[in-house]
């Protein structure tokens, strides 16, 4: 138990460190919004694939038929955002991360999928919205650190106007 406990710390304290070594420049780097889509697209595309296959297959089920009005619905906003050479904005993100991620988890909640292919559609999920999390925490710290630079560059003592 002891040494669970203590690999557990470990593993803690090595993540502490690692997530804290990026914050020793003043310029915190931006995550372009592509890049964050190129990782949160595919399993969100491969959910949206299962789901319109198994819709297919349950035409008469009011869950399924309630799914494919919703993926009918999101469609316009995967395609904005993971279309292949699309100009991808952090406005793509965020409207992916507000309507998309929640409605294929609500989707994965309602059909009747088997246990394993829940599971994998859920990890999927996840993944995506994890990525797209970062991009939002990542902006956050861009936007606090210009400020933080604007209120210092303006202190007393500064020649700026």
């Amino acid at each position: 138990m002891k040494s669970k406990t203590l690999a557990a710390l470990a593993v803690a304290v090595f993540a502490c460190v690692a997530g804290l070594s990026g914050c020793a420049t003043n310029q915190p780097e931006s995550i372009p919004p592509a890049q964050v889509l190129a990782i949160a697209c595919p399993p969100v595309q491969a959910a949206i694939v299962q789901f319109e296959a198994l819709d297919a297959t349950l035409p008469t089920v009011p869950a399924a038929v309630k799914a494919g009005a919703v993926l009918k619905q999101i469609q316009p906003t995967v395609a904005a955002a993971c279309a292949a050479g699309t100009n991808v904005s952090v406005a793509n993100v965020q409207a992916f991360a507000q309507s998309v991620l929640p409605a294929l988890g609500q989707i994965a909640g309602s059909l009747p999928l088997p246990p394993a292919q829940l599971a994998q559609v859920q990890a999927g999920l996840v993944a995506a919205e994890i990525a797209v999390g970062a991009i939002g925490v990542v902006q956050a710290q861009i936007q606090a650190a210009q400020k933080a630079q604007a209120i210092q560059a303006t202190g007393p003592g500064s020649s700026a106007p």
